[in-house]
């Protein structure tokens, strides 16, 4: 087997230090391991790429919605009120993940991924015949947000179950998915919309969603541990919706911070990047409408290339590189003034920020000693997420409302992003410092034990035992 490099399995000094009955009390022994490889787990790969297709990929194209609406079927409405439904997706998505997490744990991921599919198609067939406000609030608001986050818990977890050396590479390529479905439904909406309309574009999309989602459905198969795990063992209670013992784990709280603060900083370059492009150097260039596609179709790459350099380095070092460049790329936005500058922005935050949303899955996977709670966990730090990705927004509206200019919002989403990473960094020396004293321990016990023993105990006993006689 190929040496694993420090930090690239970072959970590997919490599962050092946590003793025998735990590992067997959990469920997880040699037997379970990660294949690592092969067309089952390949299959997963491809299951989690459907699936991300179909919700990360839905909710970052809302950006061609909002212009649609504002232009053309909610005019009547405010920009601000219209946009609450792209942030109640975003927040159902991640806030519901609290219930859904511990429901895959236990064992429900089909049923979750049929209640997904089935949501996802109804959002669209309702929001193809919606014409008021309220009515496409709770269409692809509320039943969109809840119906992607049926399908991201499964999506996020089931690929770590099937990889350990190579988690990295195979979750950037699942994530791949999101990248691909942002660039093609707003391409696919923009091109149906003037040709069949805006309520047969809704279900033509729809349908494409339905056949990837039961595709995903058809070839998941989700591993479970020969042994249920003891918070399973004694039926259903509270233990299956909140882990305790994460509190008090000072990495998973560090990780909740971190996270926190990208989900505030994360969503607001993409809401205002045509806005800012516009008065900023774009004013009736082509180009402007496309600049969305061109961030999402940018990020594709930045999900594949760092997973391979994470197996390589580590997944939590990896992590704490690509936050900082994501951060410097929105410093940059600030200096844009022309459409070079507008697109090659557009790339550079694309490419970054697609890393950090296919590696922050995996670090938290990394810290997670007991993979059997991993669900539960995403869910609980879903709150926080979606908790950042709704009030984010709002606040950057806020800040431009009240100043009239950008440079709130892009030091905003900076100084967000750059927490998140210094956040990872400490986060890396509190693992690095649990390693040394790891080692450190084991180093002593070693020179103990090789010690030679004195004599002079031995000499004393036989000199007295001879006196005695």
């Amino acid at each position: 087997m190929e040496p694993q490099p420090v930090g690239a399995a970072d959970a590997g000094v919490l599962e050092q230090s946590a003793p025998l009955e735990q590992a067997q009390n959990n469920g997880q022994d040699d037997s379970n391991a990660p294949p690592d490889g092969g067309l089952q787990a390949w299959l997963q790969v491809v299951a989690s790429f459907a699936l991300y297709f179909n919700h990360l990929g839905l909710l970052n194209s809302f950006g061609v919605f909002q212009n649609y609406y504002e232009t053309d079927l909610l005019k009547d409405s405010t920009p601000s009120a219209i946009s609450w439904i792209g942030s109640i997706q975003v927040f159902c998505l991640m806030s519901v993940g609290a219930v859904i997490g511990p429901l895959y744990d236990a064992g429900y991921c089909r049923a979750l991924l049929a209640a997904g599919t089935l949501l996802v198609t109804l959002c669209f067939m309702m929001t193809s015949i919606s014409t008021r406000y309220w009515q496409i609030f709770l269409a692809q608001g509320v039943c969109l947000g809840l119906g992607t986050c049926c399908l991201s818990i499964p999506s996020i977890a089931i690929v770590p179950m099937y990889f350990k050396r190579r988690r990295a590479r195979a979750m950037g390529l699942a994530t791949v998915g999101s990248g691909l479905g942002a660039t093609l439904y707003p391409l696919m909406f923009q091109n149906l919309v003037p040709q069949i309309g805006f309520g047969w574009t809704m279900r033509v999309m729809g349908f494409m969603a339905f056949a990837m989602c039961s595709f995903a459905l058809i070839i998941i198969r989700p591993r479970t541990a020969a042994k249920k795990p003891g918070w399973q063992q004694n039926g259903f209670s509270i233990r299956w919706f909140w882990d305790s013992s994460a509190l008090k784990e000072k990495t998973y709280l560090l990780y909740c911070i971190a996270i926190f603060f990208n989900n505030l900083s994360f969503f607001n370059p993409p809401y205002y990047l045509q806005s800012y492009a516009v008065l900023h150097g774009m004013q009736g260039h082509v180009l402007a409408a496309y600049l969305l596609p061109i961030l999402n179709a940018s990020s594709i790459p930045g999900r594949i290339i760092p997973g391979f350099v994470a197996d390589k380095v580590g997944s939590l070092d990896t992590y704490v590189v690509v936050c900082a460049l994501s951060s410097a790329s929105v410093f940059y936005w600030i200096s844009v003034t022309n459409a070079a500058g507008n697109i090659a922005f557009a790339v550079l935050y694309g490419f970054w920020s697609g890393s950090v949303v296919a590696l922050g899955s995996v670090v938290l996977t990394s810290i997670t000693p007991d993979m059997s709670r991993l669900g539960t966990r995403l869910g609980m730090v879903s709150i926080l997420k979606g908790i950042g990705s709704l009030i984010g927004p709002p606040i950057s509206g806020a800040i431009l409302n009240s100043t009239g200019k950008y440079i709130g919002i892009q030091l905003l989403a900076a100084c967000g992003i750059m927490l998140t990473s210094l956040l990872s960094l400490v986060l890396r020396l509190v693992i690095a410092r649990a390693l040394f004293k790891t080692i450190r321990d084991d180093d002593k016990a070693y020179l103990d034990a090789s010690r030679p023993k004195s004599k002079a105990p031995a000499l004393a006993q036989f000199t007295e035992d001879k006196r005695a006689s």
